[in-house]
Order: C-alpha cells, then sequence, then structure tokens
C-alpha cells in the first residue's frame, strides 16, 4: 500500500489493479475482482501502454485547446480520474515523474500547469507583466514628488514639469517605435524597452541632483514604455486568433491596472523606511529580471512549440492586399495610405479622447478628492485605488464578453463598436451624475464606476489596430498613440488653468471629457471598421507640391556635401578651410 493508500504495482504510479473493488466496497459487498494483471507479458504490456497513453506528451497534445481563463484557473493536468484500459477499471492518482524535483510542491501547483500551458498563453501573461511593470514605474513618480519636491526645494510647477517629462520621450517614440516593431517583431523589441525603462528608473536618483538629468531620465522611461503598447499588438496580431484577441488584450492591457495598485501600495511604505531612492532602485531591478525571465520563456517556446515562435520572429502570412505587401519583400510602409484612411483617422481621434480622460483624471484625481471630499493626502491617495479595482474587474468582463459576441457569430466590426461606445457614454452618464450630485458616497461611486467602464476600450480601440491590418499593427498603434500622448503634455495643464481660472472641479475635470466621449462615441462608430485595409493610396499629398523646391535643394546640398567630402575623410584644423573653398568652388560650376 502506498502513502496514498492505493495499491501499487511494479513500477507504475499509485492506482487499484483490482477492478470493481472501490465500488463493491462502497456497496457493502465483498470484493470481486474480475481480473487481475498476474503475467509478467502482461504487466509489461500494460506499463509500456501506461507510459504511452499518460506520459507528459500525450497529455500536452490532448489539450490542443485551453480556455483562456485557464491562466487564473487552479485546475490541473495531473489527476485522470475513472481512467479504463482493457476492460479494467482504475482509479488512477497521477503523481508525475517520480524525481524529487516533481514531488515539490510548488512544481505541483504551478510549474507542471505553467509547462502545459500553450505558447501562446504563456506569451500573453509574461506580456502582461510587462505592463504590470510599465504603470509601477509610471506611479512610482507621483508619490515620491513629495519627498523629492521637498529635498530639492521645488515649486508645484517644477514638480509638474518633472512628471510631464514622461510623456515627451513616451510621444517621441511612438512612430518610429512602432516602424521599427514592424520591421524586427515586437518579440524583439519588447525586452529591449523594458530594460532601457528599468535602467533609466534605477538612474533617477543619480540623475536627480541637476534638473536636465532628470529630465532626460524620465524621458528615457517614456522612450522604454513607448514600445510597449505597439510590441503587445504586434505580438497579439502574430500569434492569437480574431476571437481570442479581445480577451488577449484585455489580459495584457489589463496589467497597467494592477502595476498602479501594486505601484501606489509599495512606494509609500518603501520611501518612509528606506528613502525615495529606493522605489527606483527596487523597480529597476524588477524590470531587469523580467528581461532575462522573458527571454528563457521564449526559449521553452521555441523548443515546445517552433511553430509560434517562428511567427514571432517572422511574418505570417495572411491574405489580404495589405500583408502581400509586407510578404513580397516591400519595405516601404504606406505613410501616405494610412494619413487617408478613414478608419485610421476615427481610431486616432478616439484614442485622443480616451487618453484624455486617463490622463486628466490620473493626474488630478487625488487632488479631487482631498478638495472636494476634505480629505487629507494619504486618504485621497487610498480613495484613488478603488478606479483601478473597478478597472480590473471590468476589463476581465469586456474581453470575455467581446469574444463570445464574435464567437456566436456578431460581425466584429459590431463587437469592436459597441464596446467602444460603452467605454465612452458610460463613463459620459457617470461623470455628468458626479457633477450633479453633493453625495460624496454617490460621487466616488460615480467615477468609480466610470473609470472602470472605460476599460470597455480593450474590446474596442486597442483591438481594432490589429484588424485593419495584422501586418502593420503596431505602426498603426505608434501613430494613434502619438495623438494619444498629447493629453498626457496639454491636458494636465489646461484642466488646471480652467480649475484657476473658474475654481469649477466639474468644469475643469469632467466637462472636457463628457465633450471627447460622446464626439469620439459619434466618430468611431460611424466610420470604424473591422476589415483588413489596403492603404493602396500613397500618392503624395497636394501640400507636398509646395515643398518640392525645398526637397530638391536639399537634395542638391546632400550631393555637394558628398563631392566636397569625397578624399577626404579626415578633418583637421588646416583641413576646414579647404573644405569651404571646395564648396565654394562647386557651387559657382553649378551656376556657370
Amino acid at each position: 500500500m502506498s502513502q496514498t493508500g492505493l495499491h501499487t504495482f511494479g513500477g507504475l504510479p499509485s492506482c487499484r489493479i483490482f477492478a470493481g473493488q472501490r465500488r463493491h466496497h462502497r456497496r457493502g459487498h465483498a470484493a470481486r475482482p474480475r481480473r487481475l494483471i498476474t503475467t509478467a507479458a502482461k504487466r509489461g504490456q500494460f506499463e509500456q501502454d501506461w507510459e504511452n497513453e499518460f506520459s507528459p506528451g500525450h497529455r500536452l497534445a490532448k489539450r490542443s485547446k485551453l480556455e483562456f481563463e485557464h491562466l487564473h484557473s487552479s485546475a490541473s493536468s495531473s489527476s485522470l480520474d475513472s481512467g479504463s484500459y482493457d476492460g479494467v477499471e482504475d482509479d488512477y492518482q497521477f503523481n508525475g515523474s517520480q524525481s524529487p524535483a516533481n514531488q515539490n510542491t510548488l512544481h505541483k501547483l504551478f510549474g507542471r500547469h505553467w509547462d502545459d500551458l500553450p505558447a501562446k498563453y504563456k506569451l500573453v501573461f509574461a506580456t502582461s507583466m510587462a505592463f504590470v511593470l510599465c504603470n509601477m514605474d509610471k506611479v512610482n513618480i507621483s508619490v515620491a514628488i513629495i519627498p523629492m519636491a521637498e529635498d530639492f526645494g521645488w515649486s508645484s510647477t517644477v514638480s509638474g514639469l518633472v512628471q510631464s517629462s514622461f510623456f515627451f520621450g513616451y510621444m517621441l517614440t511612438q512612430v518610429p517605435g512602432g516602424y521599427i516593431i514592424a520591421k524586427k517583431g515586437g518579440r524583439k523589441i519588447l525586452p529591449l524597452g523594458v530594460g532601457l525603462w528599468s535602467l533609466a528608473t534605477a538612474a533617477v536618483p543619480v540623475m536627480a541632483g541637476t534638473m536636465p538629468g532628470l529630465f532626460l531620465s524620465r524621458a528615457a522611461v517614456g522612450l522604454g514604455e513607448g514600445v510597449a503598447p505597439s510590441s503587445a499588438t504586434d505580438m497579439v496580431a502574430r500569434v492569437i486568433s480574431q476571437d481570442e484577441r479581445s480577451r488577449a488584450m484585455s489580459f495584457i492591457f489589463g496589467g497597467l491596472h494592477v502595476g498602479s495598485l501594486l505601484g501606489l501600495f509599495v512606494a509609500p511604505p518603501l520611501i518612509e523606511r528606506f528613502g525615495w531612492p529606493t522605489v527606483f532602485y527596487a523597480f529597476g531591478l524588477l524590470g531587469l529580471g523580467w528581461a532575462v525571465w522573458f527571454e528563457q520563456v521564449q526559449s521553452g517556446i521555441a523548443i515546445k512549440e517552433p511553430e509560434v515562435a517562428a511567427k514571432l520572429q517572422g511574418y505570417q502570412q495572411h491574405s489580404g492586399p495589405a500583408v502581400k505587401l509586407a510578404a513580397s519583400g516591400e519595405q516601404t510602409v504606406p505613410w501616405r495610405g494610412f494619413l487617408r484612411n478613414r478608419p485610421v483617422q476615427a481610431l486616432a481621434y478616439t484614442h485622443f479622447c480616451n487618453n484624455w480622460f486617463h490622463y486628466t483624471m490620473m493626474a488630478w484625481l487625488p487632488s479631487y478628492f482631498a478638495d472636494t471630499l476634505s480629505l487629507n493626502l494619504t486618504q485621497a491617495a487610498q480613495l484613488s485605488l478603488l478606479p483601478p479595482v473597478a478597472a480590473i474587474v471590468a476589463s476581465s468582463i469586456a474581453g470575455t464578453a467581446g469574444d463570445a459576441l464574435i464567437s456566436k457569430g456578431m460581425p466584429v466590426v459590431q463587437v469592436r463598436k459597441l464596446a467602444q461606445c460603452t467605454a465612452f457614454l458610460g463613463p459620459a452618464l457617470c461623470l455628468a451624475g458626479a457633477s450633479l450630485t453633493d453625495d460624496s458616497h454617490l460621487k466616488v461611486a460615480l467615477i468609480t464606476a466610470g473609470l472602470g467602464l472605460a476599460s470597455f476600450s480593450l474590446a474596442g480601440l486597442y483591438c481594432n489596430h490589429a484588424d485593419l491590418s495584422p501586418r502593420y499593427a503596431p505602426v498603426l498603434l505608434g501613430l494613434t498613440n502619438t495623438t494619444g500622448a498629447i493629453p498626457g503634455i496639454i491636458g494636465v495643464t489646461i484642466t488646471g488653468a480652467i480649475l484657476d481660472k473658474t475654481g469649477s472641479w466639474p468644469l475643469a475635470l469632467f466637462v472636457p471629457s463628457i465633450v471627447f466621449f460622446v464626439t469620439g462615441s459619434v466618430v468611431f462608430a460611424t466610420f470604424a471598421s473591422s476589415d483588413q485595409q489596403s492603404f493602396e493610396n500613397d500618392a503624395p499629398f497636394a501640400v507636398e507640391k509646395y515643398a518640392q523646391p525645398l526637397y530638391k535643394q536639399l537634395g542638391n546640398a546632400k550631393r555637394l556635401v558628398g563631392d566636397a567630402a569625397s578624399g577626404m575623410p579626415h578633418f583637421g584644423g588646416a583641413q576646414v578651410s579647404k573644405f569651404v573653398n571646395k564648396v565654394k568652388g562647386l557651387l559657382k560650376q553649378k551656376q556657370s
């Protein structure tokens, strides 16, 4: 009898050999075994078939389709109940490999389940963890800015400039980052981005002694984080089917809300006990650790599911003219086609409206609670944790509901429009109610509900880039996210200016978001599409005709400099005048 109380036979995992023994004991009858494997030949064949049938590789092959929720499920593939073999009814308990490592509790509960997950779910989970770190490194400055301002004697204006420096770097990397990701793949660029922003985060205490250095370090954090959305969109477009895309994007971008919660929880005690530099060192180290772990995950994917690794490394073949361009080896990106495309234009404006709400609320919500509810800063910060919790719940609902509607046959474009209108019109009603009520509890509940409903954008606009063009999804997201980064720079400032002029929180904080919500809903519902776009019209714009003379002059100057520099690869102090004289001579020859 084994430790589990089950009979063992040979080297097999614990099982009952006597068929019917358990059933008859339960009925109060004596055990009446029908068959007992006795001969050595039968026993050897039974052991061989056991290995073939219940090996980990065979079990993994049988689990060809896992629901996305299995990432959070505690379901384990380690038990096979009521199995049968050759007429023998058995009660199996699979114990995995007999090595000591597999007997470890953590390995049983997590390691084996992680190993059995399909590669696409591992990729989604690992990417979501990067987004957790993304917002942790974004919100840490909002907590640390208070003791930093006291140490360095900053005014509120200087503190606001330090916080806004992040968005300068974030905006600059959107279009070029998306372009590079479309060529190299998000799988390669994301760990580089995480490494960059983690190093820049750890460098903040070192660079904080000078304002330019601090500004550059925070801008570098923005540069690194700017490639994360496009990288995620690229990887999802490559390996996740359209009927699972809503859940994948919701899970990945839901990591931002988790990061906000963790950052606001962890940063204050770290700062109080060890000083404000600690939070930057700790969060930066976590990011570097993630980059190492992500490469290990990718190595495992390449071994177990090389076809997924191939999709992440190269361009996936799709039908449609937009992707045939990439498949044919053409490297030209149809920028003019993007700018002319009506669904892309609608998506860019929708992204702007969405981010105006999020960035202004993220910056001003604690101050709003402190001012209108007469709370101190700590209480206001704690109350500001409620919206991210609501957003996490809404994110899971949005992704699951969106994919369910698509699976039931609802057109993809209708699902995207329904999700986005829910993300805009729902919060607009909540903000209008919060503006009109004097009940503090109702006001907090409405604002929390509004920020939660806004997460339905994860099944709307954030999935739409991959719908329009899987090949150019990272470029499109970089393009629309450039317009989405503008509110981070001007939105916070405009909100403060309106507040100074009017003294009205609803007019400064709520009314602009309501206006953008309503207009964004109209634009997206009218012009959004889920069909793959060709972007064939890449002809020059009319305004470019006026710039042709300038282009010609620049080309001539470039050729002149090239001619003058030929044969002069190294410049010394005496050669500068020779170079200038040679350029003058060439110009005179051109004029004559």
